[in-house]
């Protein structure tokens, strides 16, 4: 449905112009002289989405406007030159728009497993204890470590729930 819309770029007077604003959209800034959100200018910006964060190369993306009907070589052009002129941009508006639903991310984490001899309540205990320290990061590039100690069972839920979340991913992305 996205490629049977972009060969409607080629009715356009200005389709760099155009373009140029679809980007500026996506990218948040507000316009005088809107694209609006007309069908055209959403489906523009989901074929920019995808082709900055599937990463996929400019030529590869004209092959795929083309296999869409999309063949004058004025909108290629224009397609092609704003896809590169601004990649970063569109690159740092889903970086934004990614941030925004999750502002912190997992960089890096550390366990180890120590044994509980004894406490104040019993003179011996011999549980083991898994020490998780996770290195979160922030949108602002800031760092945090936050510390978690973990029984047997509350070990074994958190890797069920992990385990969990793993088969949702998978099924997610292999659809």
């Amino acid at each position: 449905h996205v490629l049977s819309k972009l060969k409607d770029v080629e009715g356009l007077g200005d389709p760099l112009q155009f373009l140029h604003d679809v980007v500026d959209r996506l990218c948040g800034q507000d316009l005088q002289q809107s694209v609006g959100d007309s069908e055209l200018s959403q489906s523009c910006g989901e074929a920019f989405r995808y082709a900055v964060g599937s990463d996929v190369a400019s030529s590869d993306f004209m092959e795929t406007l083309k296999a869409g009907g999309c063949e004058e070589k004025k909108v290629l052009n224009a397609f092609a030159a704003v896809l590169e002129g601004r990649r970063k941009d569109i690159r740092q508006a889903l970086v934004n728009n990614a941030s925004r639903i999750f502002p912190r991310y997992l960089k890096d984490f550390d366990w180890s497993v120590k044994t509980v001899v004894a406490s104040d309540m019993l003179a011996e205990i011999g549980e083991p204890v898994l020490v998780l320290s996770l290195r979160l990061k922030n949108a602002s590039g800031s760092e945090n470590v936050v510390t978690l100690e973990l029984n047997k069972s509350s070990a074994e839920r958190l890797l069920g729930a992990c385990a969990s979340a793993n088969k949702v991913l998978r099924q997610v992305t292999h659809d």
